[in-house]
């Protein structure tokens, strides 16, 4: 991985931005970006700084060489002349912050800044040349394969009643994402169909070319989120040689596409409306869709999300999580008893009622596998205002619980006990002031949890082994920065028997 300062004599080069320029931006002595390009100073913890800098450089990036080169540099080819300056601005933050080029950071980007279906929402796409009925045509190169999208995108929308949509996509997508504005506007297109009732399902690419991979996987999270998307992987090796994707509209229509390798401009793009031909179509992906096995799933509601953590935290093997309060399955007896008898939502009465019996289950597990426990820890004042949410999966929602004085402390010496109790408990305390809009949940017998905490609330239920490393590697390096065993575990007792007692407890 380029260190820091390695990324930021680049940006300042391609910018002919100079030391004095920059810090005047960020309020800092110039001698503090001198020691940033030196490596002697490394960028600040502090969100904000990241954010002003990677905004001050995407302002400086409006050329076609300069974002030709970030593209180059960062892996990603759909950084073009068409990306919006903030968009551009949230990548080189990622990439400020080290967060770029894994599964794990490609999705928890797009979770932070998906689209809403308002603001996607487009024109209709003009109507193509008529193809014959029952005919196939073939296009080529990457205008082919935008002529053949807008047909595709046609039929949808004339279907008034709403269908399968059976996509395979294991191709070079540049000619899509490095138009930001089509890429943006199919986005809207298939949300909008997702909405009308329309199921995707799709078959992901192999991981061999990790940066497609992500960006493909940005350009879906979107739709993922509609909640009518079933994603599935191949889980055996494939050739690379030959690329292909293909678009099903069963009784409709189908377009496929292929070309030599990654990068390959030589495609050659079919649409067809032949009902033979799409039927055959249809019966090959049926084929390859039982060769294959879910990828992820997406939930909606905590209802529907009950049993997958239950299943998630009944896994043998260690895991970790990393959340934006003090986590649910550390919550003490009494506190869950009294959470049960006071939720206004009878859903979230259920939930602290299956914690509550599960119990006995996790503290089996604690017993026999390590378990990290990342959670934002509030400060006196924030609990003493009331506005601290029990064990919360979003930020807000109707008859929250909070959390008073007494209750945190019930809680935070319950944390203790297990800790004393069980040496394979490690709590590690995060003082983050602006709360990600996620919490993550990894575990070593292949599962991973990601939950979008903001509104529109979803949870990514995640099977595919590789993208579940993903997520692990991904929170045990942030638990092996923080350190949580020995000295560290100790110094982690004091943080809390101090907030107890500065709490009156």
């Amino acid at each position: 991985m380029m260190p820091f300062a390695e990324k930021l004599t680049f940006l300042m080069h391609i910018t002919e931005t100079s030391n004095k320029e920059l810090a005047a931006e960020l309020s800092v002595d110039p001698s503090m970006i001198s020691l940033m390009r030196t490596g002697k100073r490394k960028l600040s913890k502090n969100p904000a700084q990241a954010k002003k800098m990677a905004l001050f450089f995407a302002r400086r990036c409006p050329a076609a060489f300069q974002r030709q080169a970030l593209s180059e540099m960062l892996g990603q080819v759909s950084i073009s002349t068409s990306m919006p300056t903030e968009v551009l601005a949230d990548r080189l933050e990622s990439w400020l912050q080290g967060e770029s080029g894994s599964i794990a950071d490609a999705v928890l980007s797009g979770i932070r800044t998906f689209p809403s279906l308002e603001e996607s929402a487009q024109a209709p796409f003009p109507a193509p040349a008529p193809a014959p009925e029952g005919q196939t045509l073939f296009f080529y190169g990457e205008e082919g394969r935008r002529e053949v999208m807008t047909r595709v995108m046609q039929e949808l929308q004339h279907m008034e009643a709403p269908g399968s949509i059976l996509t395979v996509v294991d191709d070079n997508l540049e000619w899509l994402l490095s138009d930001y504005l089509l890429m943006r506007k199919i986005q809207a297109g298939f949300m909008e169909l997702s909405k009308r009732g329309f199921t995707f399902y799709q078959i992901m690419p192999p991981l061999n070319y990790i940066n497609r991979y992500t960006e493909s996987l940005q350009f879906w999270l979107p739709i993922y989120v509609m909640g009518q998307t079933k994603v599935y992987y191949y889980p055996r090796l494939r050739g690379n040689l030959y690329r292909h994707s293909v678009i099903v509209v069963p009784g409709r229509c189908v377009q496929y596409a292929a070309s030599v390798g990654v990068g390959s401009t030589s495609d050659i793009t079919m649409f067809s409306t032949d009902p033979k031909l799409v039927k055959a179509f249809e019966k090959q992906f049926q084929e390859h869709l039982a060769l294959c096995r879910p990828s992820l799933n997406v939930l909606r509601t905590p209802n529907e999300s009950i049993p997958r953590f239950l299943e998630f935290f009944s896994r043998q093997g260690d895991t970790i999580q990393e959340v934006n309060s003090l986590s649910i399955n550390s919550m003490p007896r009494e506190l869950l008893e009294r959470c049960v008898r006071e939720a206004e939502n009878p859903g979230w009465a259920k939930t602290f009622q299956v914690y509550l019996d599960d119990i006995p289950r996790f503290e089996e597990r604690l017993s026999q596998d390590p378990y990290i426990d990342m959670c934002r820890l509030a400060t006196a004042e924030e609990v003493r205002s009331g506005n601290v949410p029990v064990a919360a999966p979003a930020r807000t929602y109707a008859g929250q619980l909070c959390y008073t004085p007494e209750t945190y402390c019930l809680h935070l010496r319950n944390i203790l006990r297990l800790m004393e109790r069980y040496e394979n408990y490690s709590f590690l305390p995060l003082h983050e002031k602006e709360l990600p809009d996620y919490n993550l949940f990894a575990n070593e017998g292949g599962m991973a949890l990601v939950v979008r905490t903001s509104e529109p609330i979803i949870i990514l239920d995640i099977r595919r082994p590789a993208m579940v490393t993903a997520f692990r590697e991904h929170l045990l390096r942030k638990a092996d920065a923080m350190g949580y065993g020995g000295i560290y575990r100790e110094k982690t007792r004091m943080q809390l028997r101090a907030l107890i007692q500065e709490l009156g407890g």
